[in-house]
């Protein structure tokens, strides 16, 4: 990336049918999935027949009756993606899953307010608004105004049968907004009839063979906004 992000994560999202009472460490530990001494740290939030999180130094994972996610911080992430595999792959073969989401999320800081304004205004240009832009910008710092979320969609991808590729870019939440910006990728899976999966086979079969590329594209979409500064 051109400006090293200060918070990021990478995030796997499952749709389906879920039993979120099997996701319990003690369940990754009997599966070999996870060693005796993670499953001895993880933090667990809540077990309960609706709903199952606990969270470990390197990953945090939340299941719902019908949405399985499982999130890292830390690199490589594709120890995030061998994990999810392995867990459907080999252990959960018959879970019924329709959809999948791969997603990219960085905060990163341009420096100045200047800046991150002139980032704004080359992707959401203010001339098109007339005189309006005059009072989004503002006379003063505290009353200036500009793009709050831009969002672009590309719905033609030729590796995937149904689905789409989706950027947002937002001033940080989590940085100093007046410098920071959030950029989050969501690439999202489907099959042909989402709705109604016959186990998991082919959304964790395009995990498998998507990951890497769905990582390094998010990335370079991400660099788009970044080496505007």
């Amino acid at each position: 990336m051109h400006i090293p992000s200060e918070i990021g994560d990478v995030s796997i999202v499952l749709l389906g049918n879920f039993n979120p009472r099997i996701f319990h460490p003690s369940w990754f530990v009997r599966s070999g999935l996870f060693t005796e001494k993670e499953g001895e740290v993880a933090q667990i939030d809540v077990i309960h027949p609706t709903i199952s999180q606990f969270r470990m130094e390197w990953l945090a994972v939340r299941v719902e009756q019908n949405r399985f996610t499982a999130e890292t911080q830390e690199a490589p992430f594709v120890r995030l993606a061998d994990l999810v595999v392995r867990t459907f792959k080999e252990f959960l073969i018959h879970t019924p899953i329709g959809m999948l989401g791969i997603n990219r999320n960085v905060h990163f800081s341009v420096g100045d307010e200047a800046t991150r304004n002139r980032i704004g205004k080359m992707l959401a240009p203010h001339e098109p608004w007339g005189e309006w832009a005059k009072q989004i910008e503002g006379s003063v710092p505290e009353k200036r105004g500009g793009v709050r979320s831009l969002s672009m969609e590309q719905r033609d991808l030729d590796d995937r049968k149904k689905g789409h590729l989706l950027i947002k870019v937002e001033p940080s939440a989590k940085l100093d907004p007046q410098i920071g910006i959030f950029a989050a990728v969501n690439d999202h899976y489907e099959i042909d009839d989402p709705n109604n999966p016959v186990g998991c086979g082919e959304i964790i079969e395009t995990l498998e063979k998507q990951f890497d590329k769905s990582i390094q594209r998010s990335e370079w979409l991400i660099d788009r906004v970044m080496v505007l500064k």
